[in-house]
């Protein structure tokens, strides 16, 4: 059952039930990224957008030199190679053009820097937006009692700073699966940067029609670079 509200410009939002969610869950054998994949696919069907895993560099040189070239970063110092793959889990791509990085972390604790780092370069180097999609498992050592890894946009924690200032978006859904010991009266304070991941289809066809009319890609590439 999908509970259907529309917004104040028309848009048509849906909230899902526990068991939709719950049926993505076991479609995507439980693994997060998968998920992700799985609910943006859905959201996205019948749009011109399409999300691809992005951890496969030589899959992506295969499905599109110039899409491989988009998402390359260039090692200006080294004298062997010419570029590095970054972190990528999943993009969002117009035809070969990528559109929005989706980081896919179940937890911060210990990656959330790595995607930082390879955020900053993205969005210093191309016009690509750089999100983090993520459950919110709790703080490190708060097993007994659940606190937010993202606090409140009064009190926020470091990663709340962290993410203000170094991503495009952070996209949380607390599917019971991925977040064992939050309560169902416990919640991640939304607001500002952090969104729910119901937000990140609508999101990435905004960018999508944001990137059509900033980027003309000529045969060199040399325009997106």
């Amino acid at each position: 059952m999908i509970i259907v509200k529309v917004d104040i410009r028309g848009v048509i939002l849906s909230e899902e039930t526990a068991r939709e969610r719950q049926s993505r869950v076991a479609k995507a054998g439980g693994k997060w990224e998968d998920y992700v994949r799985l609910f943006l696919s859905e959201k996205l069907e019948g749009t011109d957008l399409e999300v691809i895993f992005g951890k496969g560099e030589e899959e992506i040189k295969k499905r599109s030199l110039r899409l491989w070239k988009m998402l390359s970063m260039p090692i200006k110092a080294s004298t062997i190679q010419e570029s590095v793959w970054g972190d990528i889990d999943l993009v969002a791509v117009k035809g070969d053009v990528p559109i929005t990085v989706i980081s896919c972390k179940v937890s911060l604790h210990g990656r959330f820097t790595e995607t930082l780092f390879w955020s900053v370069l993205f969005r210093t180097l191309t016009r690509v937006k750089v999100v983090l999609a993520t459950p919110d498992g709790g703080r490190a050592g708060k097993e007994e009692k659940w606190a937010s890894e993202w606090g409140t946009a009064e009190n926020p924690t470091k990663d709340r700073l962290l993410a203000e200032s170094y991503l495009d978006g952070v996209y949380v859904e607390n599917v019971e699966v991925y977040c064992k010991h939050i309560k169902p009266i416990e919640k991640t304070a939304l607001g500002g940067i952090i969104r729910p991941l119901s937000e990140l289809p609508q999101d990435i066809i905004r960018w999508s029609d944001e990137t059509s009319k900033l980027i003309y890609v000529k045969k060199g590439l040399k325009n997106f670079h």
